[in-house]
């Protein structure tokens, strides 16, 4: 081979690497507008949703502030959520979700969005909102006394019955 036409492989193969790497840049752009854009109109038809089971929406991209310490130092930061809804007195956090894995509370990415949520909102629980199923579950990880209500623990429930036996035991020694 020639000089000249080794050149000439050298700069086709950097105009085909650089293309490639162009074209796979567009491709993940077009991607994640596609994929914004579906999580907008499911947060859109998560509205009805949440109303057909008698919910009424607070506010729709909700926002707290958390507070947290990193070597000492306290930093803040914003999160947002979907929508804050109410039922019967309560209030909750509702995360939208629209893919295959994400409405699945035991998907770890969701699991530690909800329990952020918990943390941050202190609400009475977070509903999560599966688009694709078109239905609603609540979770609750029992956090700032978010358990349901009418669910107390089984230990709660032997440490009132032993202060009640004590208390006989007590009042009859008297």
């Amino acid at each position: 081979m020639k000089p000249l036409e080794i050149f000439a492989v050298i700069a086709l193969i950097g105009m085909g690497a650089w293309i490639a790497l162009r074209l796979r840049r567009w491709f993940a752009a077009i991607t994640l507008r596609r994929r914004f854009a579906i999580g907008a109109q499911a947060e859109k038809d998560a509205v009805p949703l949440l109303e057909r089971h008698g919910y009424t929406i607070l506010d729709e991209q909700a926002t707290a502030q958390s507070i947290f310490w990193v070597d000492g130092v306290e930093t803040a930061c914003t999160v947002r959520a979907d929508l804050l809804a109410e039922k019967d007195g309560q209030q909750f956090v509702v995360e939208v979700k629209s893919g295959d894995s994400a409405p699945d509370p035991k998907y770890s990415a969701t699991r530690r969005q909800l329990l952020e949520y918990e943390h941050v909102f202190r609400r009475d629980g977070m509903l999560l909102a599966d688009m694709r199923g078109g239905t609603l579950k609540r979770v609750t990880f029992g956090l700032q006394g978010t358990q349901p209500r009418g669910q107390s623990s089984l230990v709660t429930w032997i440490l009132m019955l032993f202060a009640a036996t004590a208390g006989l035991f007590l009042g009859h020694a008297l």
